[in-house]
């Protein structure tokens, strides 16, 4: 159990040089969460009073952590840095002791050190695991040979396919002689539209009703074997209520699940499409806003781990690119590792759906 220390200020502020106030509570949040993606949750961690800070009012406070040897330290101690750095702290040293089994980082702000972080190993008796759904969006755009890579993925993932490309075809049936779970990717108008086109037969907030449910239902027509679908685009039709209303009566008539892909932070599109009694959830992260085969790879862990402190799992999305291809294949052997297990996004939504 946490040993919380005595008389610890709830919410100190630290003034910073670009007028950003960071707070110690913040800080704290993230170094927490950060720490329980590898297996040390707060009530594991043993925190006590450290010495007493010279500049500011109030003493240091160190943490012990222990965590999964599953983990390389080298992991560790990157998560947990880019966790503080991220919440507005500074690193002040960090050292490798023990022939690396151990790590002992000294966090604050300001050149102050507010947090000793010392992270070692130990095997618990019940190794975590998560439970991960990945999607992967954007076929029917390329060529099967492009592709092919993704069909042979040693995990269970889920394929979404643009309606109305090239390729759409040839995908649909190759994915589905493979038994690969399939959804359509409804393109949908987006905020920046005609900068950014959706493509093909999208939806758009001016079309009259009975054009939208029609375009939905030729969609699903061109990809029969789906059993979902998901927005490409759409920050503009996901945040209008009517339109997603729409959307919601034609997938009923059609016995598909949605998947929100949150391209908008005011999207209500899960909200509508509940309303019809409708399975639907929302994406949790996108492992491949930088096409950067490291950037994609270290993305990927970080939301994977991520799952094994979530009951609900994680629901994650990436694209059919040559680069999100190698990284995922770069990182499954470690995540298999690690505990995470993938599953499909029709068996997330009935997780889900179970939890609530």
């Amino acid at each position: 159990m946490a040993e919380i220390p005595d008389q610890m200020p709830e919410e100190s502020v630290y003034p910073r040089p670009d007028n950003i106030n960071v707070t110690e509570a913040g800080m704290d949040s993230a170094l927490y969460a950060a720490l329980a993606r590898l297996g040390a949750p707060k009530d594991r961690l043993r925190i006590r009073k450290g010495d007493k800070l010279e500049v500011v009012e109030g003493n240091r406070i160190d943490i012990f952590a222990r965590i999964s040897k599953a983990f390389p330290m080298a992991m560790a101690n990157h998560i947990v840095q880019s966790a503080w750095r991220e919440a507005g702290g500074e690193i002040i040293d960090a050292v490798e002791t023990r022939l690396g089994r151990q790590v002992v980082i000294e966090a604050g702000v300001g050149g102050i050190i507010t947090r000793k972080i010392t992270i070692s190993r130990e095997i618990p008796e019940k190794p975590l695991t998560g439970v991960v759904a990945l999607i992967i969006d954007d076929f029917g755009v390329n060529p099967l040979e492009k592709i092919a890579g993704f069909i042979d993925l040693p995990i269970p993932y889920t394929a979404s396919i643009i309606p109305f490309e090239e390729f759409t075809g040839e995908v649909v049936q190759a994915l589905s002689d493979k038994e690969i779970e399939i959804i359509v990717h409804m393109p949908m108008e987006p905020m920046d539209y005609p900068k950014h086109n959706p493509g093909s037969h999208a939806i758009y907030i001016k079309l009259p009703p009975q054009e939208i449910k029609k375009r939905i239902r030729e969609a699903i027509e061109e990809i029969p074997t789906a059993v979902g679908m998901n927005n490409h685009m759409g920050s503009r039709v996901t945040s209008d209520a009517r339109t997603m209303g729409i959307v919601a009566e034609a997938l009923s008539e059609s016995g598909l699940f949605f998947i929100d892909s949150r391209t908008s932070k005011y999207s209500c599109a899960a909200k509508e499409i509940a309303k019809k009694g409708i399975p639907v959830t929302c994406q949790n992260g996108n492992i491949d806003v930088e096409d950067d085969t490291s950037c994609i790879a270290r993305r990927f862990i970080e939301l994977a781990l991520s799952s094994r402190e979530n009951d609900e799992g994680i629901l994650i999305v990436g694209h059919a690119r040559p680069r999100t291809l190698i990284a995922i294949n770069r990182v499954l052997g470690e995540l298999d590792k690690w505990g995470i297990e993938f599953i499909t996004a029709s068996e997330m939504i009935a997780r889900r759906s179970e939890e609530k």
